[in-house]
């Protein structure tokens, strides 16, 4: 196992996940996907943010897990490092009334960029998969939307890197979530490259853009995001 360095926690705070082996929080994730948790948590978030349905309170969380996703994905780019801990070692916490995740710390290996696209793959699978398909169904909204809230991130995280000569492996590890291959059997084809349409990934970091409408326009007092494919059609 490999104890992380203060940069590399820094990296997971920045991004709302904190590491401790004492926080139980709200509920851990294998609690989360299932009916009655689900129900919890967006009965919460339908508080904290006047969320009117279940498919809105859904999207509103995948907002967050987006950042949890792209966490772990930037630490595996930047610091070959990956995390392997189970859902029951996730906890959701409270803080300002916004949805945070607290992980354990004794779960983070090392690896190289030789196995990246099975490093990527496990990420995918336990922490994304593994949410998104029972959350889409218990909160009845599209699957195409809660990727893309993830997508949103990640993207934007890469483009960070990308600004950075010294991290070439940001390139690499963004064309394995644009291989069909990498999502099936659970999914035919990369979610990620169906939203970037006709647009290059240079395009698309530059003039970032949804497929999907994320639902926040039902928020009170809440108007389409400018990137809305609502608002680009109007």
């Amino acid at each position: 196992m490999h104890n992380l360095t203060n940069e590399q926690v820094e990296v997971l705070n920045r991004l709302s996940v904190t590491v401790s082996n004492n926080t139980n929080g709200i509920m851990s994730l294998d609690e989360l996907i299932t009916e009655q948790g689900s129900n919890n948590v967006f009965e919460l978030i339908m508080e904290l943010n006047d969320a009117p349905t279940k498919a809105v309170a859904t999207s509103v969380y995948f907002r967050r897990h987006g950042f949890f996703i792209t966490a772990f994905l930037q630490l595996l780019c930047v610091h070959n490092i990956r995390w392997i801990g189970a859902l029951k070692d996730i906890h959701l916490i409270e803080k300002d009334g916004i949805i945070h995740f607290a992980v354990t710390g004794n779960h983070f290996v090392t690896t190289t960029s030789i196995n990246r696209e099975s490093d990527i793959r496990f990420i995918l699978e336990h922490y994304g998969h593994a949410i998104v398909e029972p959350l889409s169904k218990l909160g009845k909204v599209s699957k195409l939307i809660l990727w893309e809230n993830i997508w949103g991130y990640v993207i934007w995280m890469y483009s960070q890197l990308y600004k950075d000569e010294s991290i070439q492996q940001a390139e690499k590890d963004l064309e394995i979530l644009l291989s069909d291959d990498l999502w099936k059997p659970t999914l035919r084809r990369s979610p990620f490259r169906q939203y970037l349409k006709n647009d290059t990934i240079q395009e698309a970091m530059d003039h970032y853009k949804r497929l999907t409408c994320c639902l926040y326009k039902e928020l009170p007092n809440t108007d389409k995001c400018p990137y809305c494919p609502l608002v680009q059609k109007t």
